[in-house]
């Protein structure tokens, strides 16, 4: 009784590993299929997707072929090699060696799709940041010879000399003002001479007013380069992370096919002949 327990709970637990590494195949590719419809193959942004999940849920029918491959090592182990020789169609390891050849030609083929794909994103999205910054320029450039933004920067030089001025002729104000260590130092040197030089103020007013345009120039070209500068990183570590695993699951599902292929006796040194006799 005890030895007949013990011979059985091997080929269970071989049984168990080889029917959890089934299901996560076949939920794999359930998962694959869901994940590609509804098609739209000529979309650039629909390709780059898919890849990335792809490469991204390529590890989990891996893991299945694994599992499948070591019950039948447990079961090999378990009859001391004496299992009786089947038919390549009728041996689930010839199944998974094809599946797994597939998908590592499929992961292959993916590699450079997705550089490509992320090349031409890039240079379309850096496109778009130098149009929109063209455009913005363009825009700022109307506005600036337009009477509204003149009016507009003078409202906005009244206001400040009203404010600096109430800010001047109350002492008390000014040096608590003064003390303020987020202040600009540029403000509170004109604080400072405005005390003894009125007209410091005005020059000041003047000269921020002169230098709106630059200002605002500048700012949308910092923001041109921010922007490009993140297009670029997205483009670099996508191309890294799926490019890079896309690889690597390539080369571990040839593995694995070529390896399967050569247990069932479809490649050279495959399974042993049965001895006659």
């Amino acid at each position: 009784m005890k030895a007949t327990t013990s011979r059985q709970f091997p080929s269970l637990a071989a049984w168990s590993v080889k029917l959890i590494g089934t299901i996560l195949i076949v939920s794999s590719l359930v998962d694959y299929l869901i994940l590609l419809i509804p098609p739209n193959l000529l979309n650039r942004a629909w390709q780059l997707n898919v890849t990335s999940q792809l490469v991204d849920r390529g590890i989990v029918p891996m893991v299945g072929m694994g599992l499948v491959l070591i019950g039948f090592w447990m079961d090999s182990v378990t009859s001391g090699g004496s299992q009786k020789p089947t038919k390549p169609l009728a041996d689930l390891r010839f199944w998974v060696a094809i599946l797994a050849s597939l998908l590592g030609l499929l992961y292959l083929l993916l590699f450079p799709l997705h550089l490509n794909n992320t090349r031409i994103a890039r240079s379309e999205a850096l496109s778009q940041i130098n149009q929109q910054a063209t455009q913005a320029e363009t825009q700022l450039e109307t506005q600036l010879g337009s009477n509204q933004f003149q009016q507009q920067v003078e409202q906005r030089k009244t206001l400040l000399r009203n404010q600096f001025s109430s800010v001047i002729d109350n002492e008390e104000q000014l040096n608590q003002l003064l003390a303020r260590e987020d202040l600009p130092q540029q403000v509170k040197d004109i604080l400072e001479e405005s005390k003894t030089n009125p007209q410091a103020l005005d020059q000041f007013l003047e000269q921020q007013a002169d230098n709106l345009p630059t200002q605002l120039l500048t700012q949308i070209r910092e923001r041109k380069q921010e922007l490009e500068q993140q297009a670029k990183t997205r483009s670099l570590k996508s191309s890294l992370q799926t490019g890079i695993s896309s690889l690597l699951l390539a080369i571990g599902y040839i593995g694995i096919g070529w390896t399967g292929l050569k247990t069932v006796g479809i490649l050279g040194g495959g399974r042993r002949k049965p001895s006659a006799g």
